[in-house]
């Protein structure tokens, strides 16, 4: 099968998601749990070269090939990636901030922008569209969601707490609303197809990218809306690992990068709560969950290489 850069997914900026993931986490191990600062610094170059190179080719795609990319936007289950080339510029900002701040604030500024456009966009979409179905519910639909919860992490050092507040809610709020939607799906409808059931670990994201934000916003502070949000993700997290006979049986497509951000928050979140509450058993805890991202992101880093060197990447998809 012919590779073509008019097949090159949006869903890779899934990639960029993970990558970024890791290297905030990183960040917060030097910062919070005494890790070499070269780690960082390693993931961090590793991260803005794919980043550059995805993105580039994504534009490359827009300007030969725009009919392809209208089509992927306007997909009742790819138009929820689109999101996530905005996160990948907050992620870059959150990432970047500990090493390049002005770099960061002009990352902040476009991912803040572009994310709120994708999020009016993509519920625009699903209200007016009139061939939705509910088997086109997954859980990707949070990704333009969860992009909303983190603009305060670096807005905080930018701007006043009103737009803050107002992109932090806009997540909270549509985050339950859309959780509803996607729980009736699962339990009253058929199954995920094979191609979405790594999306599972997208609802750890936003409870937990939830937590980092208002962690932020609020300067430090662990309450009961804060800890509401890190144990639903906990919960979340053990319930997917009680189901890990289902996703191990996959064959690799490229929603496994689904595995990866989720993971690196939780991560985050736990070494965030740890530097509050300094209890031996929470380090070990965030200690062993940036091992087990740090695997997961290798690995399905390795398999994604493996797919491209196959050239079972920028080829037609099967709907």
């Amino acid at each position: 099968m012919q590779r073509s850069l008019e097949f090159f997914p949006v869903q890779l900026f899934a990639v960029i998601m993970g990558l970024s993931g890791l290297t905030i986490a990183y960040a917060k191990a030097y910062h919070f749990l005494n890790f070499p600062y070269w780690p960082y610094l390693v993931l961090l170059f590793i991260d803005i070269s794919v980043f550059f190179v995805i993105f580039t080719a994504y534009i490359l795609k827009w300007i030969k090939y725009p009919e392809a990319v209208s089509k992927e936007f306007s997909h009742p289950i790819k138009s929820s990636f689109g999101a996530a080339i905005s996160i990948s510029f907050l992620l870059i900002s959150i990432a970047i901030s500990d090493f390049a701040p002005p770099v960061a604030v002009t990352f902040w500024f476009i991912g803040a922008i572009l994310h709120l456009f994708f999020t009016y966009k993509v519920i625009k979409f699903w209200i007016e569209h009139d061939k939705l179905e509910v088997k086109h519910i997954n859980p990707a639909w949070f990704i333009p969601i969860v992009g909303n919860v983190l603009v305060p992490v670096v807005g905080v050092d930018i701007c006043g707490e009103v737009i803050n507040h107002f992109y932090f809610s806009i997540g909270i709020f549509f985050w339950i609303v859309l959780f509803t939607i996607v729980m009736y799906r699962m339990i009253f409808h058929l199954p995920l197809g094979k191609r979405l059931i790594p999306t599972f670990f997208i609802l750890i994201a936003p409870p937990a990218v939830g937590f980092i934000s208002y962690f932020r916003i609020t300067f430090g502070v662990i309450d009961f809306f804060s800890l509401f949000l890190y144990l639903i993700a906990l919960f979340i997290l053990f319930l997917l690992f009680s189901m890990a006979k289902q996703f191990l049986k996959l064959q690799f497509f490229i929603s496994w990068w689904a595995y990866t951000f989720p993971l690196a928050a939780i991560t985050i979140a736990t070494i965030l709560i740890d530097s509050v509450y300094h209890q031996w058993f929470i380090k070990l805890f965030g200690l062993l969950l940036l091992f087990l991202t740090t695997v997961v992101v290798g690995f399905v880093s390795y398999k994604t290489y493996v797919a491209i060197k196959n050239q079972k990447i920028c080829v037609p998809e099967e709907e």
